[in-house]
This record gives C-alpha cells, sequence and structure tokens, in this order.
C-alpha cells in the first residue's frame, strides 16, 4: 500500500512539472529603459555657472534662494573630458543617467522669487535664457552622448507658470498676458479648469486633480487638445535632443486617463527617431503603496517615484525602526506586479528638492551619536543602490550637502559652484567641514560619500547581479536586514546584510548555494558555509556583499495550492502560489476566463512569497481560471494545480 502511495504522489508531481514552458514570460521583458540605470537628479542652475553673459537678466540675485543663480547648461555640460567638472565629473562617479529639471521658458520673476527650479513654465517649446540656448542643449545632448549617458527632462504636464487671474470665481486672463504662453493653445482660457485652488475649489470634480497646485494654473488635462498639446510638446523634446526618459512633475493631479491617452503618443515620437525604451516615471508624493500602486496599475503611468521607499529606507537606516519595516515594504511589491508593471521599474531615492536632502532626513528621524551620521548615511545609499528600483541620487548628497532651517524646498537646492548665500557657506556637512567660500566641486574626489558611491555603483557594474536584479528576502531579524539577488545568466547568487546598529550582528541564512563558499565583495565578514546556510558577523552600522563562487545549487521546488481572496486594504484579489525552495523562483500567475479561452499573463513574481494582485477591474463579473509556473535557477518549471476564483461586478 505504501508504494502504491509514493508512486501517486510522483504521479502528481510529474503532472504539475516540467523541463520547459513557453508560455512563461521572462521578467526582464517588464523593465523599463532606464531599469539598470542609476540616476543623478541636478539643478541646472545650481550646478555650475559657466556663461556669466546671462547672469544679469531679470529674475537673477545668487544671494537669494528663492532666484537664479547662474547655473547654466553650459557649466553642466562642462568640456565633456576627463577630470571636468561637468557630465564628466558625473560619469566618473557612477551614474549612467542624468535627471535635470525642466529646462522651458519660465514666467517673470515676482518679487518673492523666481522660476529657477523650472516648474512655472509659460514657453514650453524653447529653453530659459538663464540656463542657456537651444545650441547649448544640443552641445549638452551630444556631450551626454559622447560620455554614454542618458538624459531625462523634468516635464510639468499638470499646471503652467501663473498667468490666470480671479475677480472673485470669474477667471480671466490679463491682456497684457494675452499671449504670454507657448504654444498657442496654453493662451485659450477654457484649456484650464479655474475653479481656484487646490486646497479649496469651487468646481465639480476632486480639488486634487481640478484646482490649482499652489497657484498655478491647473490645465484641463482631460480635453484631447491638452495632451494632444502636450505629446506635441515634449514628442519635439525628444526629437531635438534625444532624452531616453521623462520624470513627470505632479502626476497624481491630472486626469485619471491622461496618460493612457498621452504615453502611447510619447512612446511612438520616441521609436520614431530610434529610442525604443523610453522610460515615463512620475512623481506621486504619497507614502501608502496601496495608494501609489494604482497610478501603476489603473492610471498606467508608466512607473513612479517610490516614496515610500524613501520614507522606510531613511527610518530604518536611523535605527528607528527595525529590519521588519523593510521586509513589510517590499512584501507590498507584488500589488505592483502585473503583465506590463513590476516593482523594480520603481525610481527609489533618499531624499529630494522637495522634501530635503538624505543626510537631513535620516538625522531628523532618530537622535543618534554625532558620528553616526556618516555611517548611516552610508547605509541608506547601499541599500538604494543594491535592493530592487532604479536608485536617484539628488545632486549635492554625494557631497554631504545637508541643509539650513528646516532644510525643505528651497534651503535644499544650495550652490555646487562657490556660494554667495551666506548660510550655505556655514551650514553643516557630512563626512566634511562647512564649504565657506570654496566650491562641492574640490572635495568631489575625496568625499567618503562620493567615493562610497563610485564603489557602489563600480560594484554593480562588475556584478550584474546586484543591478536591479531577481531579489528574495532572507532575513529580516532586529537590526539586520538580508537578501539574496542573483543573474540569471551568470546563475550565482549574491547575499546582502544591512545592519542599523551600533553594534555588530551575527547572521545566519537559507541559500540557494551548498557548494564552493562565498567571497567577500564589500564590507568586512567572514562567511562560513554549512551546506545551504551561511554565516558572518555584520558590524555595526554597515553593509556587507558576499557571492557565491559555484552556481546556484539546492533548486528543488515543492508546490501546494493557489489561492485567490479580496484583499481588504486594496479591493484586488491577492493571489497566492504555495510554493517551498530555497532557490530564487520566478513564478508566472495566468488567468483564463473558459476552458476554450487563452491564457492571459497576470504577473510574474520574482520574490518569497509568490503572489499576485488581481484588478476586478480587468475581470469584471468574471469566473477566472487561474494557473501559476513556477521556474527554477535550472530553467526547470513547475506548474501548480488550477484554482478558480467568481471576480464580482463593480
Amino acid at each position: 500500500m505504501k508504494k502504491k502511495v509514493v508512486l501517486l504522489f510522483s504521479t502528481l508531481i510529474f503532472l504539475f512539472s516540467a523541463t520547459a514552458s513557453s508560455a512563461t514570460p521572462e521578467t526582464d521583458s517588464l523593465k523599463v529603459g532606464l531599469a539598470k540605470d542609476i540616476i543623478y537628479f541636478v539643478f541646472p542652475d545650481r550646478y555650475l555657472d559657466a556663461d556669466t553673459s546671462n547672469d544679469q537678466l531679470p529674475g537673477s540675485n545668487a544671494r537669494d534662494t528663492a532666484f537664479f543663480h547662474g547655473g547654466d547648461l553650459k557649466g553642466l555640460t562642462g568640456t565633456c573630458s576627463d577630470g571636468d567638472k561637468g557630465l564628466a565629473r558625473i560619469k566618473k562617479l557612477g551614474f549612467t543617467a542624468v535627471w535635470v529639471t525642466p529646462l522651458v521658458v519660465q514666467q517673470d520673476a515676482k518679487a518673492t522669487g523666481a522660476g529657477y527650479h523650472g516648474y512655472w513654465g509659460v514657453d514650453f517649446l524653447n529653453v530659459d535664457p538663464h540656463l542657456g540656448t537651444k545650441a547649448d542643449l544640443i552641445a549638452f545632448a551630444e556631450c551626454a552622448k559622447k560620455l554614454n549617458l542618458k538624459l531625462i527632462l523634468d516635464i510639468v504636464t499638470n499646471h503652467t507658470g501663473d498667468v490666470i487671474t480671479y475677480d472673485g470665481e470669474t477667471a480671466y486672463i490679463p491682456s497684457s498676458s494675452a499671449n504670454a504662453k507657448n504654444p498657442a493653445w496654453l493662451n485659450d482660457l477654457t484649456n484650464y479648469h479655474n475653479v481656484g485652488p487646490m486646497t479649496n475649489c469651487w468646481g465639480d470634480g476632486p480639488c486634487m486633480q481640478i484646482g490649482d497646485f499652489y497657484g498655478l494654473d491647473d490645465v484641463a488635462t482631460e480635453k484631447p487638445v491638452v495632451y494632444n498639446g502636450w505629446a506635441d510638446v515634449y514628442s519635439q523634446w525628444i526629437k531635438d535632443y534625444g532624452f531616453s526618459g521623462f520624470r513627470v512633475d505632479t502626476a497624481r493631479h491630472v486626469d485619471d486617463n491622461f496618460f493612457k491617452n498621452w504615453s502611447p503618443q510619447i512612446d511612438a515620437a520616441a521609436k520614431s527617431v530610434g529610442i525604443n525604451d523610453f522610460t515615463i516615471f512620475g512623481e506621486v508624493y504619497d507614502v501608502n503603496p496601496v495608494n501609489v500602486m494604482s497610478y501603476v496599475r489603473r492610471n498606467k503611468i508608466q512607473t513612479v517615484l517610490d516614496f515610500p521607499f524613501q520614507a522606510n529606507a531613511t527610518e530604518y537606516a536611523s535605527g528607528y525602526s527595525d529590519a521588519a519595516v523593510m521586509e513589510n515594504l517590499f512584501a507590498y511589491d507584488d500589488l505592483y506586479t502585473s503583465a506590463t508593471s513590476d516593482a523594480s521599474n520603481l525610481v527609489t531615492f533618499l531624499g529630494n528638492h522637495d522634501m530635503g536632502r538624505a543626510g537631513m532626513i535620516i538625522e531628523s528621524k532618530r537622535i543618534n551619536n554625532a558620528k553616526e551620521l556618516l555611517p548611516r548615511t552610508l547605509l541608506a545609499h547601499a541599500m538604494l543602490y543594491l535592493t530592487r528600483g532604479i536608485p536617484t541620487v539628488y545632486y549635492g548628497d554625494e557631497v554631504g550637502m545637508t541643509g539650513s532651517g528646516n532644510g525643505t524646498d528651497q534651503l535644499a537646492r544650495q550652490d555646487m559652484f562657490p556660494t554667495r548665500v551666506s548660510i550655505w557657506k556655514t551650514e553643516k556637512r557630512i563626512g566634511g567641514n562647512p564649504i565657506g567660500s570654496g566650491d562641492s566641486f574640490s572635495v568631489t574626489d575625496t568625499h567618503p560619500i562620493a567615493q562610497y558611491l563610485k564603489a557602489l555603483a563600480k560594484l554593480r557594474g562588475e556584478n550584474p547581479g546586484l543591478a536591479n536584479s531577481v531579489m528574495r528576502i532572507r532575513s529580516a531579524k532586529g537590526s539586520t536586514f538580508v537578501i539574496s539577488k542573483k543573474d540569471n545568466v551568470e546563475g550565482k547568487e549574491y547575499v546582502i546584510a544591512f545592519n542599523n546598529s551600533a553594534k555588530p550582528s551575527k547572521i545566519t541564512v537559507d541559500t540557494a548555494t551548498s557548494q564552493g563558499g562565498w567571497k567577500v565583495l564589500l564590507g568586512k565578514a567572514s562567511p562560513v558555509a554549512r551546506k545551504e546556510k551561511v554565516s558572518f558577523i555584520v558590524p555595526a552600522l554597515s553593509t556587507v556583499v558576499i557571492k557565491a563562487n559555484k552556481q546556484i545549487d539546492k533548486t528543488a521546488v515543492k508546490v501546494g495550492k493557489i489561492t485567490s481572496t479580496m484583499d481588504f486594504l486594496s479591493g484586488f484579489f491577492e493571489t497566492k502560489a504555495a510554493i517551498t525552495s530555497n532557490d530564487l523562483l520566478s513564478v508566472s500567475f495566468f488567468a483564463r476566463t473558459g476552458t476554450d479561452a487563452a491564457w492571459i499573463p497576470i504577473g510574474t513574481d520574482t520574490g518569497a512569497p509568490y503572489s499576485v494582485f488581481i484588478d476586478p477591474l480587468d475581470f469584471p463579473d468574471q469566473n477566472l481560471e487561474i494557473k501559476a509556473e513556477a521556474k527554477n535557477s535550472k530553467g526547470n518549471v513547475f506548474e501548480l494545480p488550477h484554482t478558480s476564483v467568481a471576480i464580482p461586478a463593480p
């Protein structure tokens, strides 16, 4: 009787497994064009002044944080030669892409400030003269191409500069500003919502979408003349200058269907000039992954800035929270998983031009010994570079800039060249002294943060498995967060351990590698391997990276059932595949609406536990049959028994 049971079990395993499957999609096909890049985010006005001829234009005042300071495209470009301060310096630091704030012509300066930041645009077809000319931008693009740097342009589609005026609840354009904007459709009052401020609008619809963002003119992005007009405008920037991506400002404030109407036109324009992997990422300023994912899954923004990562990574690096907070953050990654999206496409960061700089944010989370700020800042950057996502570093963070006062907004937009703003001369620098009358370029080569970022970039370059690849959480206990990663081509495992405690931490974790031992790539450790486990001590406030000397060999997979139930937070159907394995698997899910219907891919998960979230709006009032296939590191595919779920009508 026992032999019959064993034979039956073996038959079932055979039925639910195979050595290959053409239906299983490759996760790399879902990656955006910037997926393997490291981005440097910079204000051209605050980087380097190479053309003093435009320094006296209206709106210029290098002593005031609210006005133009003189930095320009010529300064950011530099000579394009090794040792220069411009793009060559950025390349030397290990960055592969440069994101610049909007370059369009800004509205006239006010008594309170000017559009040095680029978000008060009025002429969207030309370069602001404070920053240079179209010829300067062409030279900038040519230098970037020579250095193999991708360029990302910050753009605004939600609003323009403040031109429209209100008389009570009646909006009008002053006669003196009748033709203030370019192209001409932006001078038509009917192409705006005209319902007052976002905080207290009087129109029909959500004020967050139809109200004026801090007094800026809110464009009616639901109108064809608007989304087609924006497509024409920004397509031209791609065709003329070869940008590889757009960061879309205030993306959650546009119409829900805007990206569905606009993005395909942008993608087509990019393809027309040979840019086949153009990336669009939106600014959705929300730290709740459940809220953020809906902009990707439902509003169809290709990907977004990862504000939830920013909040949790800086909190962990500060020591305010333990490793469980990072485990919880990455558990939400499955929300982003669909047939066309993936959490690895999220653009991660630690600080920015609005909320402030990484070091200041880390310091504000928890009171620590002052000597801990530098190692905690390095720890945060290691997490940024070595976990999933597309890492972005805000200019100046590489030389320890912090911030004066509350350190946000204007006070987080310091000059890299010798500053004339008195408070910036004396403000604290992490890993160095206040800059005084000096410039930040002269300290770059010796600054500990800059050198650490350079080392991390080199490590990723030499080990593709560390560069936004398959990732699995191995342990999240106390102060220590441990992950495994792998490169599908190389087939070797990496173990990365982060410790946010001021004391060393000993770890022992399961791996998918049992032979050959391990090599230390970053940090100080002495790994000891016993079968499929590895142990080592992670020093205080540090990161350790080790790499297996041989390929993954613990590839056994035990499959169970598929379950699908509604998640009360998102309203999506959480669909889980019960799978046990030490390996770093990819698990692909499929659905069909009937036995004669084709199987439809609904997402591939590469991080245990394995699940996807089905949007009920994709299959309203349908009875779904669901299957899942798990692929191990040897390429073998194991199919789980099918299950069914009834999706209710909306």
